[in-house]
């Protein structure tokens, strides 16, 4: 699979042009190796979801199990993608505004409520969703409770999930979830899966971290299928996997330049 760079700040910018959602151009900019991958494909819809720490070399050690995350960077594009933080939620923000952190000032959950009490117009702050939204396009967002409820009264479907400890069966309510939100044809959904994350932290073998990947891929190929033809999808990491010593213990040298240069995958693809 050839493999083409990029940011994960410009992936909102992206979905901007292809689908044609007006928006404050942001930092970000479109991926011009996406925007050839479209040209003369019906792409009318976009799903984005975040695979939490899926960096690009743990992708790389881990497709074997993903076949459904596997046959859509084959058939579509594969990205080095430039994360700008080492956490969720400056890291997310980044993916769905288009700018850095230090722009966007969302440095946890918590902060996208008191940011916004400060100015809740800042475009800064306002994800692709938010845009698309606002221009009189579907939108919808399915992630953990807390960060859902951010988006009451900015867009008009959103799910949220309370946290588990059992981040196999979180990760199942959300893609029901986006199975559900997915039968309202939204013209873009937004998805955050976290099984690999959390296996990251706790797991202590590559059997299990592949256990909560082959977990992921299945509820990917869900999504697939129940997205209609004409859907874009952006399958991207958000930060480069936590516990680095752990996982790199027999890393060769590019997989630890990888990480410690916080490269995600991301996948973009057409069904």
């Amino acid at each position: 699979m050839e493999t083409f760079e990029c940011r994960t700040i410009d992936i909102a910018p992206t979905i901007s042009k292809l689908l044609e959602i007006p928006m404050v151009l942001p930092t970000g900019k479109p991926i011009p190796e996406v925007e050839a991958f479209t040209k003369g494909k019906p792409c009318k819809r976009a799903v984005i979801i975040i695979v939490d720490s899926l960096g690009y070399s743990l992708f790389r050690r881990l497709c074997p199990v993903m076949q459904n995350l596997q046959a859509l960077a084959r058939e579509g594009v594969l990205f080095k993608c430039k994360s700008p933080a080492t956490h969720t939620s400056p890291a997310i923000a980044s993916i769905f505004t288009g700018y850095f952190p230090e722009e966007h000032r969302i440095f946890s959950t918590g902060d996208i409520y008191v940011e916004r009490a400060k100015d809740p117009e800042n475009p800064k702050l306002k994800s692709i969703m938010e845009w698309a939204y606002q221009a009189g396009m579907k939108a919808s967002a399915v992630i953990e409770s807390e960060g859902a409820e951010s988006f009451r009264g900015r867009i008009k479907e959103f799910y949220g999930v309370p946290d588990s400890e059992d981040i196999l069966d979180y990760d199942r309510k959300i893609t029901e979830y986006a199975v559900q939100a997915l039968r309202e044809k939204p013209d873009i959904l937004a998805v955050h899966l976290r099984a690999l994350d959390r296996f990251s932290h706790r797991a202590d073998s590559w059997e299990e971290l592949k256990k909560a990947a082959k977990a992921v891929d299945e509820n990917l190929g869900e999504v697939f299928q129940n997205s209609q033809k004409g859907t874009i999808f952006f399958i991207c990491g958000d930060h480069a996997v936590h516990g680095g010593q752990k996982w790199l213990k027999n890393a060769t040298g590019e997989e630890v330049k990888n990480h410690q240069e916080n490269l995600v995958a991301l996948i973009a693809g057409c069904c």
